[in-house]
């Protein structure tokens, strides 16, 4: 467990969990050993995988979040958060990186009017404070898969589609978690939040919002991608039977010779001329010729 104490301008290492104007961050088992004052139910409901919310109890607020792993970027962990006046406690069974840099920052340095709402918003600001740069990276690979796709590059472009989309759908259930939240907070039921902090956070919920609608449009440029490698193989399969077709008419008149041929009848004159087999043969050379320069001239080969 980490504890520290909020003065007017830094945080400084606290020997007391859970005492007025302090930010902690433990596990649900330190959580359940230090006697927190809060309903118990919530303690294991920070362990247990389950969708974002919050809660509005007595003197707090409780909100759980899916938040993104350091080392696995499209993996989340579950973490809990107690909002009260004078106190903020991260419950998480894991260390999270962007809980830890905000209390690094404000450890680290001098901030005026340091008070719980400015560590409240400036983590809820750690969520999220990379991934424009992210997304635009995505629309870079996606533009650059869809130049290739055009260029009719040989490759087999399913699965890095698929594992794009699956990616987006990834950020797109992250943002409405993050902005079902944001929005409950606005709504400050337990007025714990003064106005000028509100303020902060319509300001995040927009950015959520704004970064959730570039994730739509990022699935809409995917989808037409994979139409477009669509139309691209279908392409290729009519280039082919295309030539199937041409090849199949310029023998089919050779079928037919053979065929007229093949038959066993006893009086058939060309079977005793001397020249029929070169008559045949000249006969078949001349199919073909007629039929290829036909095509040619329908532009089908």
């Amino acid at each position: 467990m980490k504890c520290y104490r909020i003065t007017k301008e830094t945080l400084e290492g606290a020997e007391t969990p859970f005492a007025p104007d302090t930010v902690c961050v433990c596990t649900p088992e330190e959580l359940r050993a230090g006697h927190f004052c809060a309903a118990p139910h919530t303690f294991g409901e920070c362990a247990n995988p389950g969708p974002a919310k919050l809660e509005a109890y007595d003197g707090y607020d409780f909100i759980l979040l899916n938040v993104v792993n350091d080392n696995e970027r499209y993996l989340t962990h579950r973490i809990g958060l107690y909002i009260m006046p004078d106190r903020i406690v991260f419950v998480s069974n894991r260390e999270n990186r962007a809980v830890q840099d905000v209390l690094d920052t404000f450890a680290g340095g001098k901030t005026s009017s340091l008070n719980i709402t400015r560590i409240l918003y400036a983590f809820f600001n750690n969520l999220t404070i990379h991934d424009s740069e992210e997304l635009q990276a995505l629309e870079e690979e996606i533009s650059a898969l869809e130049e290739r796709v055009m260029e009719g590059a040989d490759e087999d472009f399913i699965k890095d589609i698929i594992a794009m989309r699956k990616r987006l759908m990834f950020y797109k259930k992250y943002y409405e978690q993050l902005l079902d939240v944001a929005e409950s907070i606005e709504e400050n039921s337990n007025g714990i939040l003064s106005s000028g902090a509100l303020r902060y956070f319509k300001m995040f919920t927009a950015r959520v919002d704004r970064l959730n609608r570039s994730v739509l449009n990022l699935r809409d440029y995917i989808t037409q991608v994979r139409e477009a490698y669509q139309s691209q193989v279908d392409i290729g399969l009519n280039a082919i039977m295309k030539l199937f077709t041409v090849i199949t008419a310029i023998f089919l008149p050779l079928t037919l010779l053979v065929g007229w041929y093949g038959m066993n009848f006893k009086y058939m004159p060309e079977l005793q001329w001397p020249y029929g087999y070169a008559f045949a043969a000249g006969l078949s050379v001349a199919f073909v010729v007629v039929c290829i320069l036909f095509f040619k001239k329908k532009k089908i080969l």
